[in-house]
């Protein structure tokens, strides 16, 4: 699927991971996150180097509000306050040099809380939660009673409060409406760290990225830009690739028929051979593979009954039941709109 793939991530580089469905996207994130191992190569980090993945299948613990859900993301920053306190506890029986290692180990804590923002968590989550739009839900609503596309709001909200050195991100639009889409632009198009991002959204994608990583017959190529700028470079490189084969092609043909005629000539066998080596240490230019495209074809069915379909006391939920019982049924020939916020099921 991957054939020695070579590449690069940088600080701060906000990278559009593209390719056709089934070329190895998801593969490839999952190489990086450690979930797959490469049959060959390595994949090497720098030191301290943290990778947060948007995984929608990760379930949330029932009983949990979104608030605490959220709150997680600076577990860390909790486990460092508890100790910090604990280190209040033993001065009160120190002697003055314990006294002296416990003060600076409280000042490395507090140095490091206040420039993780540590005193304002509270306003951080509820600002990416609104965001997202997770504050009309209500941050106290437990995660249970959520629908799948909220549930994955929360854990896209939890992971850009994590702030990892890398991002990873699988069509994060998914579940979100035009407003929360366009805070997602604003908070990637801020971002210090680097991201990786799989969408359909060639809008969104154009807004937020400055690198593409293009995956396609098993290689991976890197492009400076946006996908338009993209667009614009692979299509010239196309054009290039299909010229140096075709121009190839031609010496080739040209060489084979020389060595053809002449090898079996005495006078211009020399020749002959000359050309022939030449031919053998022609480094060959790969044939361009023109992409496939799929076609289908249905059996006709025989005409459905007048009901399509029926459905009594139809509900939707995870753990528990999301919805009211539903009865609805649909005829042939009518035409039916679901409205409703992205996420709501």
């Amino acid at each position: 699927m991957l054939d020695d793939v070579t590449f690069r991530l940088l600080k701060g580089e906000h990278v559009g991971l593209i390719g056709a469905n089934g070329e190895g996207k998801s593969t490839f994130l999952n190489i990086i996150t450690g979930e797959l191992m490469p049959d060959a190569g390595k994949v090497e980090w720098s030191n301290r180097v943290t990778v947060g993945y948007l995984d929608q299948h990760t379930r949330l613990t029932p009983g949990k509000t979104i608030r605490d859900i959220l709150r997680e993301a600076f577990a860390r920053l909790f486990e460092l306050e508890r100790e910090m306190q604990e280190a209040y506890e033993k001065m009160a029986a120190a002697d003055e040099e314990e006294m002296n290692k416990l003060l600076e180990a409280v000042g490395d804590i507090q140095d490091i809380l206040d420039h993780s923002g540590f005193y304002t968590i509270d306003a951080n989550v509820e600002a990416v939660a609104n965001g997202l739009g997770l504050g009309s839900i209500g941050l106290d609503r437990e995660v249970q009673d959520l629908s799948g596309g909220q549930r994955t709001k929360v854990l896209l909200a939890k992971l850009l409060l994590e702030q990892p050195s890398i991002l990873l991100l699988d069509e994060p639009t998914n579940f979100l409406d035009e407003e929360h889409i366009a805070w997602l632009v604003k908070y990637l198009q801020d971002y210090e760290n680097a991201f990786i991002l799989i969408t359909h959204d060639i809008d969104f994608l154009n807004k937020v990225i400055n690198v593409i990583y293009h995956v396609e017959q098993g290689r991976l190529t890197r492009y400076v830009g946006d996908y338009n700028k993209f667009m614009e470079l692979y299509e010239i490189n196309k054009a290039r690739h299909q010229q140096a084969y075709e121009k190839q092609q031609k010496e080739i043909d040209r060489l084979e028929d020389f060595v053809a005629r002449n090898k079996a000539r005495i006078s211009t066998t020399g020749r002959a051979k000359s050309r022939q080596k030449q031919l053998e240490k022609m480094e060959l230019i790969d044939k361009p593979r023109e992409k496939v495209k799929p076609t289908f074809k249905f059996q006709e069915a025989r005409a459905a009954g007048k009901i399509i379909f029926k459905a009594d006391g139809l509900q939707i939920g995870y753990d528990r039941a999301l919805t009211r019982p539903l009865d609805i049924m649909l005829e042939r020939g009518q035409k039916i709109a679901i409205r409703g916020c992205n996420g709501l099921g």
